[in-house]
């Protein structure tokens, strides 16, 4: 009878060690799929249609009586990037350009430049000169919408007015009708002007430009994102063929 002691399994053999030959080749696999890679990125950005930016800036004027309360002068400016890409802003000019406003809400960013009162507003379209367009008729529209809202936009509405009735009066209007609306555009003007000291202001700094350089698609990013895909996919490979020629 045999005895009943703990059986032990044989140590597997152990594994062959790779020739000079196959390190050769395989870090030549490994050099191959990374340039293929990082050239197929290439390729790909090739094709991927080229969208440039066009850039205008913005300054938003904090009323010298607000300055000294930074949250509020925060909070100002945040709601200021916020209605420069809203739809208030934007559907006005995707309908007379003929794209819709989904489309051009994807395309346009607004960011306050280095903790400062200037807010720069960014297009990118595949043509230089739409994209300027773009731009110029976001910050027109922008400072429409800014304006026309409020107490201040309201004074602007009325004098408007009374000026468009000074201008073509209506038949039979007496000299002492035209000296009233005189009188009623001096009061609006000289409020307006009041209020415009103690408003906060925007303003369009300069007329947008486009950026020299495409911003998409980065070629070098591209090249690079393929030639790291490239190189994982060699680093599998690599694994695999070394444990298939090392085995016994």
């Amino acid at each position: 009878m045999m005895g009943g002691g703990p059986r032990f399994a044989p140590p597997p053999p152990p594994r062959r060690q790779l020739s000079a030959g196959q390190r050769t080749k395989l870090v030549g696999i490994t050099l191959a799929l990374v340039a293929v890679g990082a050239l197929l990125g290439s390729v790909v950005a090739l094709v991927i249609p080229t969208q440039y930016a066009a850039q205008t800036t913005i300054q938003y004027n904090i009323a010298g009586e607000n300055t000294g309360d930074f949250l509020k002068t925060d909070r100002n400016l945040t709601t200021q990037v916020v209605l420069v890409t809203s739809r208030n802003v934007l559907q006005p000019v995707a309908d007379a350009n003929g794209i819709s406003v989904d489309s051009l809400t994807r395309r346009v960013t607004a960011t306050i430049l280095n903790s400062s009162n200037i807010i720069q507003v960014q297009v990118k379209d595949p043509s230089r000169e739409n994209g300027i367009n773009l731009a110029n008729a976001i910050a027109k529209q922008y400072l429409t919408v800014a304006n026309s809202s409020g107490p201040q936009g309201y004074l602007q509405n009325q004098l408007n007015e009374v000026r468009r009735q000074l201008a073509a009066p209506r038949p039979g209007t007496t000299a002492a009708e035209t000296q009233a609306l005189n009188a009623r555009a001096v009061t609006l003007q000289s409020q307006l002007d009041e209020m415009n000291v103690t408003a906060n202001q925007s303003t369009v700094l300069a007329p947008a430009y486009s950026v020299t350089d495409p911003v998409s698609p980065n070629k070098g990013v591209a090249g690079l994102t393929g030639g790291v895909a490239g190189l994982l996919i060699a680093l599998m490979t690599v694994v695999t063929l070394s444990r298939r020629w090392t085995r016994s």
